[in-house]
């Protein structure tokens, strides 16, 4: 499902990979306000995706329009996109494509001189074909790519081989200079970071997470991070690379380098 909301401070505000937090009944249940990642940002609106999964989603789909919805945002730090790459590679799995769309879009209006591919992968071919209400697939035939398991639509297989197979076709054209974007399910990120670790390629990463809150203050969403090799504190401790730490996923991310995630664990 996708909605849009009238709200014109957050549209001008908001940055891809920032979320809103939704108030989705008036009552005690359900009780906690839900995540969404903004996927589109327009002069006084913002867009957001959802899929039907349970009492918030059900109900939010029930609103009719003119409703007002108490929302908090945007919030998170979003992608790190002050100096564009010169080729970026976006990878999407599932309702992971909502943080997506909003960079692709931005990436075309902002950065003309730097080339966007965009990777869609899902189960079936409803799972990716949410990218055709927000992109002229004709327009954009060159540069948006689709992977569905059931092989009902473009590369039969998971997005991250199909990837792998650009890449192969790409890495001896144009080297340096390239950036990794992803969101979807951990085993999908987490896969993306080692390719991103094995061809030597900055890799950022949203995280999808529960939250209770969305500004840190319930630690809910914590996960394990580790130090970067260089960083300032491994100058200070040569045992660093065994160093861990939390962080939020909704305060200090939901954006994160994904070399310090530890994986896995």
């Amino acid at each position: 499902m996708r909605m849009r909301l009238e709200w014109p401070a957050a549209a001008r505000h908001a940055q891809p990979g920032q979320f809103i937090m939704v108030q989705v009944s008036e009552h005690t249940d359900p009780l906690l306000r839900r995540p969404f990642s903004i996927c589109a940002a327009q002069h006084e609106t913002i867009d957001i995706l959802y899929k039907l999964v349970g009492k918030g989603t059900a109900a939010m789909a029930l609103w009719q329009i003119g409703k007002t919805v108490n929302c908090i945002g945007p919030l998170g730090n979003g992608f790190n996109i002050t100096g564009p790459p010169k080729r970026a590679y976006l990878v999407a799995g599932g309702i992971g494509i909502a943080p997506l769309l909003f960079l692709f879009q931005t990436f075309q209006e902002r950065y003309h001189g730097s080339f966007s591919a965009f990777f869609i992968g899902g189960k079936t071919a409803r799972d990716v074909a949410v990218v055709d209400d927000f992109f002229d697939s004709a327009l954009y035939h060159d540069y948006i790519f689709h992977a569905t398991e059931d092989a009902a639509r473009g590369f039969p297989g998971l997005v991250t081989d199909l990837l792998l197979q650009y890449l192969q076709h790409v890495r001896h054209e144009s080297r340096g200079g390239e950036c990794l974007f992803g969101c979807g399910p951990i085993p999908m990120l987490s896969r993306l970071s080692a390719i991103a670790e094995h061809r030597g390629i900055d890799c950022q990463v949203s995280l999808e997470s529960r939250m209770a809150c969305g500004i840190g203050v319930c630690l809910g969403c914590a996960i394990k991070t580790r130090t970067l090799p260089g960083s300032a504190f491994d100058a200070a401790d040569s045992c660093a690379s065994k160093f861990s730490t939390y962080k939020r996923v909704c305060a200090d991310g939901p954006v994160f380098n994904s070399a310090t995630l530890v994986w896995g664990d």
